[in-house]
């Protein structure tokens, strides 16, 4: 009795218990009450937590839509919509300042505003030196990245999702010097990057043409940019028949995109129908003839293409942009590029957008505008 007595002064005492004590039964019933406590909260926490389907329990993200990133833009109804410039090698920023001043006076300054971030889309899409016209030629790139710092941009984000390996797509394209040098910022692609983006509000109906419900999209840097700058090359194409600036919006997508060749020109006018950019700035100096989209060969390309001097387009309408330089610098009847068919039946009569059927179009209204330097 006298050792039972000490121990529970030590206990009321808060000492610690000697590990020898000997348990007595409501010793033993306090204990598993406490037990009993602890393990039915434990079980509740996990049933409250617990998700049966675990992260594929998990509900996506909410898609979203891309903005119009021609809305804030103040351009003339009565504007020309299509401006090229032909030139030489060794003048390719004259060029773009031409083509540009074709649509407006105020050359890049219509499109970019003060403390805009502005996204550039080149084609960077294989490992290619520049020579070899798979790529966006980068003196382009520098004279848009040049003009938009000019204008006031306060960023310039060049982006895309190459078909090859991102970091030496941009490399080999001199692409990444180049915006080393004027102070932009290279955005590669990888899939923190994409968000779920609803192209339409329902299923796409392949009937009508249409390749895109909702699609995983490379928006980190659409959703920082106030304005889009597309910057295809134009070149031959095996599968689309020609390769310019719709089709340039092929690195915007995430996702296993390669499933669309079977539907190249259903894709690629969603693409145009998903995107209502700022400007268009259609690299023309070396043309890929043949062969393309990957060429390879020297003599696949031509200066200038049929037009046999480097040239450069800018266009506020991304659709008759295309048809002008398959037919005026590939050679090309745009008859035969299926896509820009379906790409008017989508969005020809958007009120939201400048767009026509054809470049000649613009013809006698007056709105298209061909300077030689």
């Amino acid at each position: 009795m006298g050792d039972d007595t000490k121990r529970t002064d030590k206990k009321a005492a808060g000492e610690p218990l000697s590990s020898s004590r000997v348990w007595t039964r409501r010793d033993l019933l306090v204990r598993g009450s406490q037990t009993v406590v602890v393990a039915g909260a434990g079980a509740y926490a996990a049933i409250k937590l617990h998700d049966p389907q675990g992260t594929a329990g998990l509900q996506p993200p909410l898609s979203i839509k891309l903005k119009d990133y021609f809305a804030k833009v103040d351009f003339s109804d009565s504007a020309p919509r299509i401006s090229s410039a032909f030139g030489a090698l060794d003048r390719v920023e004259e060029m773009v300042r031409a083509a540009l001043g074709g649509l407006d006076p105020r050359g890049m300054s219509c499109f970019i505003g003060k403390g805009d971030t502005v996204c550039v889309k080149p084609n960077v899409g294989f490992d290619r030196g520049p020579l070899l016209g798979a790529t966006t030629n980068p003196d382009v790139v520098r004279a848009v990245i040049r003009l938009c710092r000019e204008a006031g941009a306060a960023k310039v984000i060049v982006a895309d999702n190459p078909i090859e390996d991102p970091a030496a797509c941009f490399a080999r394209s001199g692409i990444k010097a180049v915006v080393d040098a004027e102070g932009a910022t290279i955005m590669m692609h990888s899939r923190y990057h994409d968000t779920p983006v609803a192209i339409r509000d329902r299923e796409p109906d392949p009937s009508q043409g249409e390749a895109l419900g909702t699609w995983p999209i490379f928006w980190t840097p659409l959703r920082e940019a106030d304005k889009v700058i597309g910057i295809p090359v134009v070149k031959d194409h095996n599968l689309c028949y020609a390769s310019i600036g719709m089709k340039n919006w092929y690195g915007l997508l995430g996702g296993r995109r390669n499933q669309f060749h079977q539907a190249i020109h259903a894709i690629v006018s969603d693409l145009g129908y998903m995107m209502k950019p700022t400007l268009m700035v259609a690299d023309g100096t070396r043309v890929m003839m043949k062969n393309g989209p990957t060429g390879g060969r020297l003599d696949d390309i031509k200066v200038g293409g049929i037009a046999g001097r480097p040239c450069v387009v800018a266009s506020v309408d991304q659709l008759a942009c295309d048809s002008y330089c398959v037919q005026k610098l590939l050679g090309r009847d745009p008859a035969q590029l299926a896509y820009l068919d379906l790409a008017y039946e989508k969005f020809g009569h958007d009120p939201t957008r400048m767009v026509a059927r054809s470049w000649q179009d613009y013809v006698p209204q007056g709105k298209l505008v061909e300077r030689t330097l």
